[in-house]
């Protein structure tokens, strides 16, 4: 298992991903390349990854809510909870930002454009006279 991140987020889908989960420190990584560049060919895009990611890493930060150690008098105990919330609120503003920078495009398919009488075969109207007459289920 590897980690890397050149730092330019425009050199590649993984460090685009690892940029936006903000998983860009070597001393705290979160994700390993091969697990990132698992999502990112699962989903097809870098920001559809990261926003998986973000929902991945926080349940793992939900697993491990919370944390402590004790020895002797000394206690240290740590809270994930509200990292787990963080990763939570950064999915939820990936899907935004990706939804602002690749807004869906309405589309009509071509034939459907025709009246009735002139398509083709009756199969590709929308609606035929008597369609739930005979209902079997």
């Amino acid at each position: 298992m590897s980690w890397s991140y050149s730092g330019d987020p425009g050199s590649s889908p993984l460090d685009l991903s690892r940029f936006l989960i903000r998983d860009t420190d070597s001393a705290d990584q979160l994700l390993q390349n091969e697990e990132l560049q698992f999502l990112i060919d699962t989903w097809g895009d870098a920001y559809e990854a990261a926003r998986n990611a973000a929902m991945t890493l926080a349940a793992k930060f939900t697993r491990q809510s919370v944390q402590s150690k004790s020895v002797g008098d000394l206690s240290i105990s740590e809270s994930f909870a509200g990292r787990a919330n963080e990763y939570r609120e950064l999915a939820q503003a990936i899907a935004d930002m990706r939804m602002r920078l690749f807004p869906p495009t309405p589309w009509v398919a071509r034939g459907n454009l025709q009246p009735t009488e002139k398509r083709k075969s009756l199969d590709q109207t929308d609606f035929r006279l008597g369609e739930f007459d005979n209902k079997r289920y």
